[in-house]
């Protein structure tokens, strides 16, 4: 399986070999002076082998590694890769090679971003929620305290490569958790897309070569018509409001951890019931929807007392303006409507209903 999905400043790749990456590289060996591969602890262990023995040219590239997790994608983090690189003379021409899931896609993009005022990188997605979602759109990242993605950059990289094949190492609750932004794709943009997830159990689906293909369309598509996210890419943002919070929420030690897609796969179940009050999203499809999401990730609890903290971090949304919430809403599948400022009682009521399931 091959496919080039275009964009007008750069290109994705898809393919099971990383063939393209060599030739890639092959070609632009001139552009670059060194290279350095970025990884996580699982990545270093995981992937990095069949990078090598599929990329003769980065058999001598230098490997930056950190921790694993999400709470690593932070400022001191950033400032290790930073001092690292000014220590062994990165200079522009130094391409960074971003192995692994969102973590560091987002950290490498931002810290290649901003060194120097920009060196080339390139995105290799690992996880199946980077290979449809984080590592294409030219957003990098990193979080501020507990409040996500507060500091980053629009940086487009050099091209992304995406292997199906790294998704087979994946623990099961990783590949699970990218079900969360797939199934957003779906309600979003694509119904056939959610006919064919909601007639088959997470563990059934083995197909994953068609979900990439047809989910980094559908963002490819969407990204290079606002590549700023000024308008319909907003879109992109469904269940993100609501589950943003969760997440963040969840970052607290006392609490169990949320992985990204689970946090969002949970949100549409609040952004549901607001779009059902305010956009008269049908509501047989919305508990549909609802009991898939139910029966296949596990709900995460919230109390009364937790509300305002979870308003709060609403409130850090960058999606917001003035003093106002705002999310994306549907009012059917295949209708998003973005810019929705929604009262916080509505808001409480809907975190009130989820909490009650």
């Amino acid at each position: 399986m091959k496919e080039v999905l275009q964009n007008p400043d750069y290109d994705i790749f898809i393919d099971d070999s990383l063939k393209y990456l060599n030739d890639f590289l092959e070609n632009k060996k001139d552009h670059y002076s060194k290279y350095y591969i970025l990884v996580d602890e699982n990545t270093h262990t995981t992937c990095i082998p069949k990078l090598l023995s599929n990329v003769s040219l980065l058999q001598n590239a230098e490997i930056l590694e950190i921790d694993a997790g999400e709470e690593n994608k932070n400022l001191i983090i950033a400032n290790g890769l930073w001092e690292a690189l000014l220590e062994n003379n990165a200079n522009r021409k130094t391409l960074i090679i971003n192995l692994g899931g969102g973590l560091v896609s987002d950290l490498g993009g931002f810290v290649a971003s901003t060194f120097k005022r920009g060196i080339p990188f390139i995105n290799v997605p690992t996880t199946l929620l980077a290979q449809t979602d984080a590592a294409i759109g030219s957003k990098t990242a990193v979080n501020l305290g507990h409040a996500k993605n507060q500091i980053g950059t629009f940086a487009h990289p050099e091209a992304i490569f995406i292997s199906i094949d790294f998704i087979s190492s994946l623990p099961e609750r990783d590949k699970n958790s990218a079900f969360g932004e797939i199934l957003k794709y779906a309600l979003i943009a694509d119904e056939k897309l959610w006919e064919i997830l909601k007639n088959q159990e997470l563990d059934e689906i083995t197909d994953y070569e068609m979900i990439v293909t047809e989910c980094a369309k559908i963002k490819n598509d969407i990204v290079t018509q606002d590549p700023k996210e000024k308008g319909i890419r907003k879109i992109l943002n469904f269940g993100h409001t609501v589950g943003h919070a969760f997440e963040s929420f969840s970052m607290n030690p006392h609490n169990r951890q949320l992985y990204h897609g689970e946090a969002i796969a949970l949100g549409m179940i609040v952004e549901m019931y607001i779009s059902s009050k305010i956009l008269n999203f049908n509501n047989s499809l919305r508990e549909e929807i609802q009991q898939y999401i139910l029966d296949n990730f596990r709900i995460f609890s919230i109390e009364e007392k937790d509300f305002p903290q979870l308003i709060d971090f609403m409130r850090k949304d960058k999606k917001n303006t003035d003093s106002n919430i705002s999310f994306v809403l549907i009012s059917e599948i295949g209708k998003a409507h973005i810019n929705q400022n929604i009262d916080e009682g509505l808001i409480l009521e809907a975190l009130k209903y989820y909490s009650e399931l």
